[in-house]
């Protein structure tokens, strides 16, 4: 055999040593490919009912006591145009300048409030807009404002405020990030204010905001809602005097806002930055037994908002505010609170005091109609001394709350909000405040 014939016939005995087990191999059944992912354990399932027994609670009550009854109210009210037969109810005059219409405040621990809105555009000259806001539950509990604005131009204007509210049932709980839940304690207190302002809308939403004027502050003796006063709980030892307790005063104040905001007014994007800075000082001279007294309260606000899709935005923003002496003490009631209409919502107004306070803010809103946006918001923070002096990650407290509010005039607006607040971290993290509003907040 020639040496071609050899070469051939190794060449094809190669190739049949290679080929033959694979063939053989092909009628096998292949084993599963193991990537990696572990079989479901029996044990995670079970684990997933902690969750939802906890947030099954919170889900009922959005479920069933909001989300439900407001979309029955929006489907019907869209049906039936009430939008349009309401506004023209409540509208007068020739060119539709004026508009008058109940409103009412309901916030469970606190005495409601009824009673009505007033806008007047171009009363007694074109430029100018009068707004009035009136409400009560009786002689211990009055609220008024006016306000009276006139446009200088397109993105600038100057006002004169006056306002005056009294109660009875403000509640006081301590000073301090640690003060108790109960027993709640209340005080009367009368605040009067006239000043004027000046309001300038710079670049996008940014602007700046400059208010002077006199503020008087005077307190009662008298208590409500079956709960023992500020002052008979300090005279029977059971709470240490807060500063400035039965103090009043007739002060002068100024205060400028600035900030920086990046987002356009609807219907653009809600994306966008913002930062917000804010002081005011207050002078009171001596005044009967009190001394001459002077201090500043002063803080910022920064935070970034994404726009996912269609207003169903997201928002980040921390917050950190202070109230420091400059000629003897500052006054309980002009200290750094949370709770109210001020961050940590689930908690009543006045619930924390103290000369400083850091909170930060985790918010989604989404369009629920075109006139209310639903709002979900979990926050973290607390009160703390002079300069966030005592600051412990430990002491920080949370608010949770869910709810629908109306995306028009903030000072005017419709709101209804469930919400809670927690003890201390350190202190087992306990839900020790439920808060439930429903009405219109009046930005007092």
């Amino acid at each position: 055999m020639n040496l071609i014939l050899r070469l051939r016939l190794a060449f094809w005995l190669v190739l049949a040593a290679l080929l033959v087990p694979r063939l053989a191999n092909a009628t096998d059944k292949r084993e599963p490919q193991n990537y990696g992912a572990k079989k479901p354990s029996q044990v995670e399932p079970a684990l997933l009912w902690v969750p939802r027994v906890l947030l099954f609670p919170p889900w009922l009550v959005s479920e069933y006591v909001i989300r439900q009854p407001i979309g029955l109210l929006v489907r019907t009210a869209e049906k039936g145009q009430w939008p349009t037969a309401v506004a023209q109810f409540f509208t007068f005059g020739e060119r539709q300048q004026l508009t008058i219409f109940p409103s009412a405040l309901f916030d469970f621990g606190l005495k409601p409030s009824v009673g009505f809105n007033l806008k007047w555009k171009y009363f007694l000259a074109e430029p100018n807009t009068l707004a009035i806001h009136a409400g009560t539950w009786g002689p211990d509990w009055i609220a008024v404002r006016a306000k009276d604005s006139y446009e200088l131009g397109k993105f600038d204007a100057v006002s004169f405020e006056g306002t005056l509210v009294n109660r009875r049932d403000l509640p006081f709980y301590g000073m301090g990030p640690r003060s108790p839940s109960t027993p709640r304690y209340r005080y009367q207190a009368l605040t009067t204010e006239l000043g004027v302002g000046y309001q300038a809308r710079l670049w996008r939403a940014s602007g700046v905001s400059v208010r002077a004027g006199m503020r008087s502050l005077s307190f009662g003796d008298g208590s409500c809602c079956g709960a023992k006063s500020v002052e008979s709980a300090v005279n029977a030892g059971e709470l240490p005097a807060p500063p400035g307790l039965n103090d009043g005063y007739l002060a002068a104040f100024q205060g400028i806002t600035a900030s920086l905001d990046t987002r356009r007014e609807r219907p653009a994007s809600a994306s966008g930055f913002r930062l917000e800075a804010r002081g005011e000082t207050l002078q009171a001279p001596a005044r009967h037994d009190n001394p001459r007294r002077a201090w500043v309260s002063y803080g910022a606000t920064t935070g970034v908002a994404i726009d996912a899709w269609q207003r169903r935005v997201v928002a980040l923003s921390v917050a950190a505010d202070f109230a420091d002496p400059l000629i003897g003490t500052v006054p309980f009631t002009d200290q750094v609170s949370l709770g109210g209409s001020r961050p940590l919502r689930g908690f009543l107004q006045g619930r924390l005091i103290d000369r400083s306070a850091i909170v930060a803010s985790l918010q989604y809103t989404w369009p629920v109609w075109v006139y209310l946006d639903g709002v979900i918001q979990t926050e973290v923070g607390n009160v703390f001394g002079a300069h966030l002096d005592g600051f412990d990650v430990d002491l920080l407290r949370m608010s949770s709350g869910i709810g629908v509010r109306s995306n028009g005039d903030p000072n005017s607006g419709l709101e209804v909000m469930v919400a809670a607040g927690t003890d201390p971290f350190a202190d087992g993290f306990h839900v020790s405040s439920f808060r439930l509003v429903f009405g219109s907040h009046h930005g007092f």
